[in-house]
């Protein structure tokens, strides 16, 4: 019974115990409980930071997203627009080329009608 009870030594007669035993005192409590405010007013911040970079991110993308949508549209009226110059061109060189054979057929008929002129005024 002797080994649970524990005697403390005369703190009048030695300094050497006053040193060995633990010394109650307010100060490092409160500098416990303002290190774990402390640390949990950083990681709130650090929360909060993560929070608002997060949603910095998240609106960014919705912009980025906004802008090539955006840019796909102008990309495909584009191609659109150019879709029907390209028609268009062709319907240019399919006239021409109705033009360029009739002139031909033309120039064929004018070219026999001459040759049947020529050789009624040598007879």
């Amino acid at each position: 019974m002797m080994a649970n009870h524990l005697v403390k030594p005369d703190s009048r007669n030695c300094k050497r115990a006053r040193e060995l035993e633990p010394q109650v005192s307010d100060s490092p409590q409160v500098s416990s409980l303002g290190k774990s405010e402390s640390s949990l007013s950083e990681a709130s911040g650090l929360f909060y930071k993560e929070e608002a970079l997060e949603k910095d991110l998240s609106d960014m993308s919705k912009e980025i997203n906004l802008m090539l949508s955006t840019y796909a549209k102008i990309l495909s009226e584009r191609a659109a627009v150019d879709a029907s110059y390209i028609d268009e061109i062709d319907g240019l060189f399919k006239e021409a080329n109705i033009i360029e054979n009739f002139l031909v057929q033309k120039r064929e008929f004018l070219k026999q009608r001459f040759t049947v002129i020529t050789n009624t005024l040598h007879k």
